[in-house]
């Protein structure tokens, strides 16, 4: 597999982590940045963040302070300004200052939630450093920024404490967590709830006018790819599935496995992006112990997207999923050479951007999910900037430090504007469409009840709410785990018992 520099690909969408040679640090849109007086009772928060999608946090306001809940896990945050009377309240998970001066963040997600934010300034460590895709965190973690002593857990507890937060994913191992907030943007059943995650990370920093602004343009930009996409493509949607495979290793008891993912916010954005899922009526049956199981279940599918835990050529795939000779498979996905990776875009150590901007910006996934479903859908054609179709030997894109000139600038949003788009319509006569039925809105049904199915794990999210049938997913991403402060073990039983799946 051949790597490529960012400028050598010429992908105009990546091209924003270029911004200006300007590093200094804007103030613009945070509010009460500024100490206070401990007999201070004023309204300081006259600009508040209310949540739209997201289903997992909500935010409370008061005059000096702030409580901030992560519904999942039952934790609550009280965000007092600096200066003022702390607030008494009873059964607080932690107690933060604000704004937040010094952050730390273990998971590449919540580093670039703040970064997009901009924001960034704040932060003093990062875990899995190498990990990291953005180019200009990348850039702050060679000058500004320590990584975690991740070798060494007494310097480790140290480098936290030092922060006034630090934030972490469920099941992390920290020691000190009176200045630990989890994130759970992963679990929401919505790419728009994933999205709005970054008013839950503006509330420690004062800076709701920007997360507003942010999440508004996101969101009008999502919701005009959504009402064109079924405009455009309302008669003619290939099904997708999400598949990965699991190499047999003493986590797994040395069996392979092969698994279909169903994370409910897949559902809501592959419709929303003029396709069908592929859906099971056996409950939470996604989860098969042998190949030609798991190939039976993919026989009608048109469009696969293998987020398998490893990096690999489209060789390697078909020997992972049992295919000695494609040619004597009729499956759509196989003759169209339609086979995606979400993994073009990387850092050079394997690190995928998957797990950075697609979480925040959904309206760029959304453009990207739509740019796999239907090739044309604009007239100049369209790259999609993290899905990369392996069939096709399609190239992978390393991003490094020198692909940022503004290490303070707020991250910008990769997706185009939908409103100067013409997208163009589907046509059953395309060569891109050969098999996919016409007439098709509902998911592509499949009974799994014969299949040889070990179990339905994939279920640590919400539950779907629509009339479809299919296991609820969050989808948990594995990789984010892996950059949670866990041992190298609890890391791959991680893994194991959440099936990566992506994010």
């Amino acid at each position: 597999m051949k790597l490529l520099s960012l400028s050598s690909l010429g992908i105009a969408a990546v091209s924003v982590y270029a911004a200006s040679t300007n590093t200094t640090v804007s103030t613009a849109g945070l509010q009460s940045t500024a100490c206070v007086s401990s007999s201070d009772n004023s309204n300081l928060y006259t600009t508040v963040s209310e949540v739209k999608h997201a289903q997992l946090f909500s935010i409370d306001y008061h005059n000096t302070y702030k409580i901030v809940n992560n519904l999942s896990t039952n934790s609550t945050y009280v965000l007092y300004q600096c200066g003022s009377t702390k607030p008494s309240i009873n059964n607080a998970s932690a107690f933060i200052e604000i704004p937040v001066k010094d952050s730390a963040a273990w998971s590449t997600s919540a580093a670039v939630f703040i970064e997009t934010l901009g924001v960034q300034n704040t932060l003093r460590n990062l875990g899995t450093a190498p990990s990291m895709v953005s180019a200009c965190l990348q850039a702050l973690l060679q000058n500004i920024i320590d990584p975690f002593n991740e070798s060494n857990s007494t310097a480790t507890d140290e480098q936290e404490d030092a922060n006034d937060v630090v934030f972490n994913m469920p099941g992390g191992e920290d020691t000190n967590t009176t200045n630990t907030v989890y994130s759970v943007e992963y679990l929401e059943s919505s790419a728009l709830g994933r999205a709005e995650w970054v008013k839950f990370f503006a509330a420690f920093f004062n800076a709701e006018e920007r997360a507003n602004k942010l999440f508004g343009a996101i969101e009008s930009n999502y919701n005009c790819y959504a009402a064109k996409a079924d405009q455009e493509y309302n008669d003619i949607r290939p099904v997708i599935a999400w598949t990965s495979y699991a190499a047999p290793t003493e986590y797994n008891n040395n069996t392979a496995y092969w698994q279909i993912s169903y994370a409910d916010y897949k559902y809501v954005i592959v419709r929303d992006a003029g396709a069908r899922m592929l859906n099971t009526t056996g409950p939470q049956a996604t989860i098969f112990n042998t190949a030609q199981s798991f190939l039976d279940a993919l026989e009608d599918v048109d469009i696969l997207i293998d987020e398998s835990f490893v990096s690999y050529d489209y060789n390697t795939l078909l020997k992972n999923y049992g295919i000695t000779d494609p040619s004597k498979l009729d499956y759509s996905w196989l003759t169209t050479s339609r086979v995606f990776r979400p993994d073009r875009i990387q850092s050079t150590s394997g690190g995928l951007g998957w797990f950075e901007e697609p979480i925040i910006f959904a309206d760029a996934l959304l453009e990207d999910l739509i740019g796999v479903a239907h090739p044309k859908f604009v007239q100049d054609g369209y790259t999609p900037i993290w899905f990369r179709n392996l069939a096709k030997n399609e190239t992978v894109v390393v991003l490094t430090a020198s692909n940022c000139t503004d290490i303070y600038a707020q991250l910008p949003d990769s997706a185009q504007q939908c409103s100067s788009l013409d997208f163009q319509s589907a046509n059953p006569s395309d060569a891109d469409y050969s098999g996919v039925e016409v007439n098709q809105t509902q998911d592509l049904i499949y009974d799994l009840s014969d299949s040889e199915v070990i179990n339905g794990s994939d279920n640590e999210g919400g539950s779907h709410t629509d009339s479809s049938t299919h296991s609820s997913s969050s989808d948990a991403p594995a990789s984010l785990f892996a950059q949670s402060k866990a041992s190298a073990v609890a890391m791959v039983a991680a893994l194991a018992a959440l099936l990566f799946m992506a994010n």
